[in-house]
């Protein structure tokens, strides 16, 4: 019982080898977007746009555990999902929709002043995905086309763009501090946590204690605010009601894809990814039992998840969530108790174990 894990190999293995390529394609499908929506319905076509965002954010979900030190404030004005999911997926009607909807008249430079009066929640990369794929007002849902950009590049497109850009400083923010090539990048600092010259992360205890937090705020988001919210299963909801509105990328009809790409990470995390030590040897260190009961957990949730059919139409995304779907309900109500599972073990069996206090899963969870 006096033996303890030592994380070193761990984290060199996530700062040098798992995380650094992530931060490189986010910047890679960063300007791909940027280019993208530079002169859309001119120049850039519509499709090419969508297709821009649909990659950005699949590469934006397989970094969502990495919110360490000074990206953290970065990543609340990218996604204000991750925060704000247990009340409202960002932008709502209220304080979002609307205000987007009203900007129609003006170029970059107004567009730009305008964004300037929004709050955190009414922009990021979902604000971006409505003025992408949905018409607005009453025709909200629907699936666009240029002619909902008139005046382009003027007006709405002015808007998308003007977002994109302040969007793609937040991001190139984030992937600077994780550029392999730049001064003391956080790859860099996890790998060699403790040794004196880590900023972020004093102590190697420190760096794993990050990490591990990490995968377990992704695992309860996934469960509690992408999955059981939006399939009406919060609450002691029984699915007959879903809150499609809520699902986390509503518009594009991409929040399955999101979860996969979430769980596509977690994975990486836990086994090491062929490149070296993962999290399952830390597991392994106190319990293999533990270990080889999660790694079953884990294929039984990438089978459920790929077992769920997406709705690719904006303008009826309920399709795809509730009861009266009774197969995909069938696959999310499994993926959702796997989930809890793995939470189970890594935030109470493996707590006990190693003797340290259970991991606040973000803002938390619902209750049930």
């Amino acid at each position: 019982m006096f033996n303890s894990f030592d994380p070193r190999s761990l984290l060199q293995n996530l700062g040098n080898n798992i995380i650094p390529p992530l931060f490189t394609n986010l910047e890679t499908s960063r300007l791909a977007l940027v280019n993208a929506t530079n002169d859309l319905c001119v120049t850039d076509s519509l499709a090419a746009a969508q297709a821009a965002w649909i990659a950005h954010k699949s590469d934006l979900k397989k970094v969502e555990p990495f919110r360490f030190g000074s990206t953290l404030a970065y990543f609340s004005r990218m996604d204000p999902f991750l925060i704000n999911y247990l009340t409202v997926s960002p932008p709502s009607t209220t304080e979002g929709l609307d205000v987007l909807d009203s900007f129609t008249v003006g170029d970059l430079s107004d567009a730009q002043q305008a964004i300037g009066q929004m709050k955190n929640m009414e922009k990021g990369i979902s604000a971006i995905e409505y003025l992408l794929f949905s018409r607005p007002g009453v025709n909200r849902g629907t699936a666009p086309s240029c002619s909902d950009f008139p005046s382009a590049p003027d007006g709405k497109a002015a808007l998308l763009r003007a977002l994109v850009l302040e969007y793609s400083g937040h991001v190139q923010n984030v992937t600077t501090a994780w550029d392999v090539s730049g001064t003391n990048p956080l790859g860099t600092q996890l790998a060699t946590a403790g040794n004196g010259t880590s900023a972020t992360f004093p102590s190697s205890d420190a760096a794993l204690d990050a990490v591990f937090a990490g995968a377990v705020q992704l695992l309860t988001i996934m469960k509690d605010g992408k999955l059981e919210i939006p399939a009406g299963l919060s609450g002691g909801g029984n699915g007959s009601s879903p809150k499609s509105d809520r699902a986390e990328s509503r518009f594009s009809g991409q929040s399955f894809q999101n979860l996969i790409d979430n769980f596509t990470i977690f994975k990486a995390i836990y086994t090491g990814n062929g490149t070296g030590t993962g999290l399952s040897d830390y597991v392994k260190f106190y319990s293999p039992e533990l270990d080889e009961e999660i790694k079953g957990e884990m294929a039984e949730l990438e089978e459920h998840l790929g077992d769920i059919t997406p709705s690719l139409s904006p303008s009826d995304p309920s399709t795809a969530w509730g009861s009266s779907n009774a197969a995909n309900f069938t696959a999310i109500k499994s993926s959702i108790e796997e989930l809890g599972e793995l939470l189970t073990i890594l935030n109470t069996e493996l707590a006990a174990l190693t003797g340290s206090s259970p991991i606040s899963g973000g803002p938390g969870g619902d209750g049930d």
